[in-house]
């Protein structure tokens, strides 16, 4: 492959400084040195990449996706959008194990994959029996950990999983020093953190512990009516909870002490709130996506048109608001926040999606440093990657973007990808991207 120099830009390495003028050099897969610009003027190269105007930064990882469902056309946008690395956090355990064969034989562009395999959850299940591990009794919660021990990177822990086996699958996977994280109801997030779970996905999360008991709904009426209505119903307690009230701060607290890693999500909440927003179903970025993924979708929007009021979409939007001021206690406390999107939920578009949580987060309370800093070394710490990826050094795999203008003033210049690197292989070069007003 030679020798590929990327000069003339800003560079920020993912380690949490700020960015600087630097070039870069690049041999093979790998970054072999970082110097002030000029100072490779004049070395023999390959190629080479002007990066005047820009920024340059460690590809972007998505710690919070499902990429089973069109592999072969999500794996290019992920990469198109400049996430080089992601975690699927639930998924048919075959289909994920041969995805990352042939990406090993270089069959599959994509990103580079950590998997957690089937979900953990309990019966009824939410999703079909092929990505779910059902538990229910004592000793089932040590048997499905040790049937997917050496087989998945992490586990997650689903919503119908109550307290006793949540320890019994958080203690068994620390046997195997596996990592375990939870989208949990039928446990608290409190009660999870106090078992020794490492993560927790989503900011709905928090439900359990800081909507009041006489507003909570449980998650029969999901099996036994619909998931519109469950969300309907769900939504009406969480609007009317205080998200910096006594329990939210308690939760907020005690997320940031434990230093369990806190993946609010906050992309996939806000888009299921808003399935009557015509800047959500309409945005650029849902043009990228499949027929097929796009027809699922406008399902779940007549789905919800069916079974909603105006004023359910107005509940649900004050809802999110909720889930995000929570999340805004949560970066207050100093909780350790990971960056995911959860695509392809409707009209979260793999890659592109990311950006947006990035500017939710902002949003939340985190600065355009503190937001990139863990969207690039901060997940690559918590998907076990950090010897590989996550830092523009020396030695590290050449996975970075380079986006016009500067995401440290403005985050959404995020979404100004114009050259993505892979490994030291080119992903995408100087073309046009999704804009959002």
């Amino acid at each position: 492959m030679g020798r590929t120099l990327i000069r003339g830009g800003s560079l920020f390495d993912g380690t949490g400084t700020k960015a600087h003028p630097a070039d870069l050099l690049i041999e093979s897969d790998r970054i072999v040195e970082i110097a002030p610009s000029g100072v490779f003027d004049g070395r023999a190269v390959a190629s080479t990449i002007d990066a005047r105007g820009m920024t340059v930064l460690p590809g972007l990882i998505d710690a919070h996706i499902h990429v089973g469902r069109e592999p072969d056309h999500d794996g290019r946008l992920y990469l198109d959008a400049g996430v080089t690395s992601a975690r699927d956090t639930g998924g048919v355990l075959d289909n994920l194990r041969a995805l990352r064969a042939r990406a090993l034989a270089g069959e599959w562009i994509g990103p580079r994959l950590r998997i957690c395999g089937p979900l953990i959850d309990g019966a009824p299940t939410v999703w079909p029996a092929a990505m779910s591990f059902i538990v229910g009794e004592e000793g089932d919660g040590r048997n499905a950990v040790d049937q997917l021990a050496g087989k998945v990177d992490q586990i997650k822990i689903y919503s119908g999983v109550g307290p006793e086996l949540v320890r019994e699958i958080v203690a068994r996977a620390r046997d195997y020093g596996i990592a375990t994280t939870g989208d949990l109801a039928a446990t608290r997030a409190s009660e999870a953190i106090d078992a020794g779970i490492a993560g927790l996905e989503h900011a709905s999360v928090a439900y359990a512990d800081i909507v009041p008991a006489e507003l909570q709904v449980s998650m029969r009426i999901f099996h036994e009516q619909s998931p519109a209505i469950w969300r309907r119903e769900r939504n009406k307690g969480q609007a009317a909870t205080d998200p910096s009230g006594p329990a939210a701060r308690r939760l907020a607290r005690q997320l940031a002490d434990s230093g369990v890693w806190f993946d609010p999500t906050l992309v996939v909440l806000e888009r299921l709130a808003s399935l009557d927003d015509p800047a959500v179903i309409e945005a650029p970025e849902v043009a990228l996506a499949t027929p097929a993924a796009q027809k699922m979708w406008a399902e779940r929007v007549a789905g919800r048109k069916s079974a909603w009021t105006e004023a359910d979409y107005a509940t649900a939007h004050r809802a999110f608001e909720i889930e995000l001021a929570f999340a805004g206690e949560a970066i207050a406390a100093g909780a350790t926040i990971l960056v995911g999107s959860d695509a392809p939920n409707p009209f979260v578009v793999p890659g592109w999606s990311l950006h947006r949580e990035l500017e939710l987060l902002v949003r939340a309370g985190l600065t355009p440093l503190k937001v990139l800093t863990r969207a690039t070394s901060g997940n690559a710490a918590a998907l076990g990657i950090a010897h590989m990826v996550g830092t523009l050094q020396p030695g590290k795999l050449a996975d970075l973007l380079i986006v016009e203008g500067d995401p440290f003033a403005d985050i959404r210049a995020t979404r100004n990808v114009r050259h993505v690197l892979q490994g030291g292989v080119a992903r995408r070069s100087a073309v046009a991207v999704p804009a959002r007003a």
